[in-house]
């Protein structure tokens, strides 16, 4: 009994011990596959994440070309908890050891060159940085007309060019000098339709020298010195008249008279023609200038103002101051002629010089009873 009994003991204490090392073996079963379960993923995810950068080091590698290419800046990727000694991965290649047509890049592991197998992919990257502009492509070819824009604002209005802003200086003096050429060139261009007009008094023909044309000769006339009444200037009467209507007799008594010479001996006139001028009827012709457009008649003087032309000189001549009748002056040309059928005394209307008298006349600038000159000018 006793003995069954050591035999029942002692198979019990032999189960305990079974039982207590199946325990420790299971124990350590279930550690080592939690290890298992916990440390694969996060290996399998270091090799993941290590494939990554050697790509990304790859392209670079492509992208370059003869590049240095340093992987210093890689994680651990294997921790002292691993159970293996493991070291940072590290590369250097020199840029003349690199295959620019297929850059590959080699990897070591613990002294040896190791493989790493392609994992599923990875995440999306970050964009990368933007690339260094191209070269300018050709010209391509024009593009069809574009639509017609909307009609633009109302311009300015019409202002001086000197106010206007949108010239430069330069161009807006130009612009003005082309404006007064052209008015300058139109005023001559009336002026050849018009001209300035005088009578040149004492001459039966105008001066060609000057470009003067003749209208008409003739004869001067005034009303008789001893009227009181009628007219008072002189006119230059045509040679041949050409009558309206009228009828022949005496009906108004307001006469008028041809012009006679009175001179002295001492007179200023030149004594070129071929006979005396003394009661001889006074001749005249009537004046045009195309190129010019006005004309004046200077006293006291034999010259014209700068910029003028002289048409003729002579002297002043008007009616006697006793007579009851007064009349204009006029300058008598210098080398004066006579009618050729007004030699008869008749005392119509009668010339004589006119002399300077000193008093009211600024002396001696004037000269007491000296003969005055005058010019007929024209512009």
């Amino acid at each position: 009994m006793e003995k069954v009994d050591l035999v029942h003991e002692m198979s019990a204490s032999h189960r305990g011990r079974h039982e207590r090392k199946f325990i420790v073996i299971e124990t350590v079963f279930v550690i080592f596959a939690v290890v298992v379960i916990v440390a694969c993923p996060l290996l399998g995810y270091q090799v993941l994440k290590l494939r990554a950068e050697v790509e990304i080091l790859q392209e670079e590698a492509a992208q370059h070309g003869k590049q240095t290419v340093s992987i210093d800046n890689l994680l651990s990727y294997f921790t002292p908890t691993d159970g293996v000694s493991a070291e940072r991965i590290k590369r250097d290649v020199p840029s003349d050891e690199i295959d620019t047509e297929e850059p590959k890049l080699h990897l070591t592991f613990s002294g040896l060159p190791i493989e790493l197998l392609r994992g599923l992919p990875g995440p999306a990257g970050r964009d990368g940085r933007d690339g260094r502009d191209g070269a300018t492509g050709a010209q391509g070819p024009p593009g069809p007309p574009g639509l017609m824009g909307p009609p633009g604002e109302a311009g300015a209005k019409e202002t001086e060019i000197s106010e206007s802003p949108l010239l430069p200086e330069e161009e807006k003096q130009a612009l003005i000098q082309d404006i007064e050429t052209y008015i300058y060139k139109q005023y001559k261009q009336n002026i050849t339709h018009g001209g300035a007009t005088y009578i040149r008094w004492g001459r039966k023909w105008c001066n060609n020298a000057t470009g003067a044309q003749t209208i008409y000769d003739g004869v001067a006339a005034n009303g008789h010195y001893t009227a009181h009444g009628g007219g008072g200037s002189y006119l230059c009467l045509p040679n041949m008249p050409q009558w309206g209507r009228y009828t022949d007799g005496e009906q108004s008594a307001n006469y008028i008279y041809g012009v006679e010479y009175k001179l002295h001996a001492n007179s200023p006139f030149l004594s070129d023609n071929s006979k005396p001028l003394q009661n001889q009827t006074a001749v005249c012709a009537a004046c045009l200038v195309e190129n010019r457009s006005s004309s004046i008649m200077v006293p006291g003087w034999l010259n014209c103002p700068a910029d003028w032309t002289t048409e003729y000189q002579g002297y002043l001549m008007s009616s006697h101051p006793t007579h009851p009748g007064r009349s204009t002056f006029v300058c008598v040309d210098e080398d004066p002629e006579a009618y050729a059928h007004g030699q008869a005394n008749e005392d119509g209307g009668l010339w004589y010089t006119v002399e300077s008298h000193c008093g009211s006349l600024p002396c001696p600038f004037y000269v007491q009873g000296r003969e005055l000159p005058c010019v007929v000018c024209t512009k």
